[in-house]
């Protein structure tokens, strides 16, 4: 049976964009609720432990997971109504659907909703991306937080940008035996750097943690190798070897230049992608940038989106770091105050003055950031005919290709022939893969080819919640 309740404020994610937003609407009076779909909150910077786990020593697990705890109490805290193990599957306007595990459905009629469902990692397709041993940097970063369970015996760290930096350092103080950082940026020239000095004026704490990352690495005695890519992955039933090659500034694989590493574990991590399904699913326009993580939705000069209804914060906007997500998220937290008349005007502008103020200095550094790892295009092309694309269907390049209508750049007319993108994922792996093959085969750029059409639900949820028939004359849709 759904549920159809009315609240001012629905906040959907419970990382620290969707934290921070709660705390903020909050203390206006903004009657907040937030879902999210983890056991706990936290997201994927600020993860924690599962509630069985008694932690007696929050120092040892670093200043992250201790910054997360504070943020997490100050939203148990502020009065904002939390439910985890819930995830919001639809919007239609100012009505979300959403299912807790249990049992429990929603349809819950809101004056505003603040979309913070934060990204995952960007996936990369090449021979032998599917084997045992290869691994995304956001599993492995699970696997080393929360189960304190080093991913391998001889790991190779694969990727572009701050997060291959961070997690190798991080692995290596942990123990790991990390046999080298494949960075597939080149060196950055003397302009590059200048700019990221001065940005980091403002920035200091960005720029010494960065600092201290490749300070880590030299300690360790980890070779950080610029400028290639991984080729493939190797082995009979797991990981024995990964090959990579120099590349050039478009991350193309550059012949006669391949290096194997004897390896038990390949870590992948060339950036994250914004999770933008329901924000498209909402209607909200969207354009492409492939430093921000693609698709990326379309607002204003703070985080209003076309739909007014819909706000936007942290990584589901684009990719910035969960700096600017806390940011942002205050944002949307005064914005949505002011939406619903707890904020005058005045006020709201008063406040959000010196928050702006903190994210334009911010997004200097995210420029500068973008500078020195601009993410090239033969991120979409070290596959082989054989190599599969989708991995919960088991669809092969060849098979996409074959299947791909004469000057069609259609993506649906793919995944209606193949059932790419029709798995547990949802396309989310593969769907830029698909628009890739697509592209090149009819002669465009990527981003001129559409993803595939999201529909409700935009995840996995029991059948009889999405076929339990609801009125036509819904008394939700009546209020007001």
């Amino acid at each position: 049976m759904t549920v159809h309740e009315e609240r001012e404020l629905l906040i959907i994610g419970g990382g620290p964009a969707g934290l921070a937003a709660a705390i903020e609407a909050r203390k206006f009076g903004v009657d907040t609720v937030l879902v999210d779909e983890r056991s706990t909150l936290g997201g994927q910077v600020y993860k924690q432990f599962p509630p069985s786990v008694r932690v007696a020593d929050p120092n040892r697990f670093g200043t992250e997971y201790r910054h997360g705890r504070a943020l997490i109490a100050a939203a148990q805290a502020s009065g904002a109504e939390i439910h985890l193990d819930t995830v919001a599957y639809g919007i239609w306007g100012d009505r979300v659907a959403t299912y807790e595990e249990g049992g429990r459905a929603s349809i819950i009629r809101c004056r505003r909703v603040i979309l913070a469902s934060g990204a995952y990692d960007r996936p990369v397709v090449f021979p032998g991306w599917t084997l045992p041993g290869v691994i995304t940097a956001g599993g492995a970063h699970s696997l080393v937080k929360i189960q304190e369970v080093l991913p391998g015996e001889r790991i190779l760290m694969v990727g572009s940008g701050p997060l291959l930096l961070a997690f190798a350092a991080q692995l290596t103080s942990l123990g790991a035996n990390v046999i080298a950082a494949v960075e597939a940026a080149s060196r950055p020239g003397p302009r590059a750097l200048w700019r990221l000095a001065v940005a980091g004026r403002r920035n200091p704490g960005q720029l010494r943690l960065g600092l201290a990352y490749l300070a880590r690495l030299r300690l360790a005695r980890v070779p950080l190798i610029l400028g290639h890519v991984i080729v493939r992955a190797e082995g009979e039933r797991e990981v024995e070897r990964a090959i990579i090659a120099r590349c050039d500034r478009q991350w193309r694989p550059i012949r006669d230049t391949e290096r194997a590493f004897e390896v038990d574990t390949v870590c992948v991590g060339y950036g994250l992608v914004p999770s933008v399904e329901l924000a498209q699913l909402a209607g909200c326009a969207v354009t492409y940038d492939e430093n921000r993580g693609g698709y990326v939705p379309l607002r204003d000069e703070t985080v209003r989106t076309t739909v007014p209804e819909v706000l936007i914060a942290g990584d589901s906007a684009g990719i910035g770091g969960s700096a600017v997500a806390l940011q942002e998220g205050r944002l949307a937290g005064v914005i949505a105050a002011m939406d619903v008349g707890r904020l005058s005007a005045a006020d709201g502008r008063r406040r959000a003055r010196p928050i702006e103020n903190r994210l334009r200095a911010l997004g200097r550094f995210r420029v500068a950031l973008d500078e020195l790892y601009p993410v090239g295009a033969g991120i979409h092309e070290l596959l082989t005919q054989d190599t599969i694309v989708c991995r919960c269907e088991e669809i092969t390049a060849a098979e996409i290709e074959a299947n791909i209508m004469e000057g069609s750049a259609d993506p649906n007319s793919v995944k209606n022939l193949t059932r790419a993108g029709m798995g547990r994922c949802q396309g989310r792996y593969c769907a830029r893969q698909v628009a890739s093959l697509i592209a090149r085969q009819a002669g465009k750029k990527l981003w001129e080819v559409p993803g595939f059409t999201p529909r409700p639900p935009v995840k996995p949820v029991p059948i009889q919640i999405v076929a339990e028939e609801q009125p036509e004359e819904d008394p939700v849709a009546e209020v007001g």
